[in-house]
């Protein structure tokens, strides 16, 4: 990460090691992790193919990837979330035949991997902290290098109106302070955490063409978005379907990559192939 303004923001939001319980919390932060995993399941080889998992924070996906038989490495700037990593990890071999996956310290722009070496890389985190397209570039341009030709990435990010449709729900807009940071993050894709009404974090949010071009320049083909929680998040009685979640995740399977409906989600999914 060559912009020291944006390391140090990431580092300061996540130092707490509070992103381990993100994803299951609250309703919309389970709808996120049923949709990834669903969308692991679907997209990725067959294990016991090699994953990357770049910016892999506390180690969520990873050790869901562990189970299900996958060779998992997680990369993280955060010294937090690498102890609990490891900690997942530990506790999972512990408790069955599940062999451990590596955790280390690192940056998604100078991935300590060798060329060529990986089947799969995951970035679920790093593009929608890097605020600087030339970062970006070298971050997609990293997992590039160590997927081995066939190899997948999928690479997620927040979209462009996520605030905007956030705040709304809430009923937040009757705030002119709210209104301000909105229409900044709208028109030019940056956020801020410090200061902020709406609760944001450093980073930035992509327009759908723009994920697309930075996804292809980095020399990756069959590029196909796919939502990851799409309109269900907007949902008033989310919580309630998620007691039961396989009709719902089945609806979103059917709308998921419909251009129409791709803004609506907060988080989208690039999937794409090593030439």
């Amino acid at each position: 990460m060559t912009d020291d303004r944006s390391q140090e923001a990431v580092l300061a939001q996540y130092a707490s090691g509070q992103e381990m319980g993100r994803l299951s919390a609250t309703p919309k932060g389970t709808l996120t992790r049923l949709r990834t995993w669903d969308l692991f399941d679907r997209f990725l080889p067959a294990p016991p193919a090699r994953v990357l998992d770049i910016g892999g924070g506390p180690g969520i996906h990873a050790s869901q990837l562990a189970r299900r038989g996958y060779a998992v490495e997680l990369l993280d700037p955060v010294r937090a979330h690498v102890d609990q990593a490891r900690a997942i990890s530990a506790a999972l071999t512990a408790s069955g035949p599940i062999p451990p996956f590596e955790s280390r310290i690192g940056d998604a722009c100078s991935l300590p991997y060798d060329d060529a070496s990986a089947d799969a890389a995951l970035l679920m985190g790093p593009l929608y902290h890097l605020r600087d397209r030339d970062d970006r570039a070298t971050a997609l341009g990293e997992a590039y290098r160590t997927l081995r030709p066939g190899g997948r990435l999928l690479a997620e990010v927040v979209t462009r109106h996520a605030w905007l449709l956030d705040a709304t729900s809430k009923g937040r807009l009757g705030d002119p302070q709210v209104w301000i940071d909105v229409e900044a993050n709208v028109t030019t894709g940056a956020s801020e955490a410090e200061g902020s009404p709406i609760g944001g974090f450093f980073g930035y949010f992509h327009r759908l063409d723009e994920l697309v071009d930075e996804v292809a320049e980095a020399g990756f083909v069959d590029i196909q978005l796919v939502a990851v929680e799409g309109w269900a998040w907007l949902l008033g009685d989310l919580a309630n379907r998620l007691s039961q979640p396989a009709d719902l995740l089945r609806a979103l399977q059917l709308t998921e990559a419909e251009p129409s409906m791709l803004g609506v989600s907060p988080h989208v999914m690039a999937l794409a192939t090593r030439a």
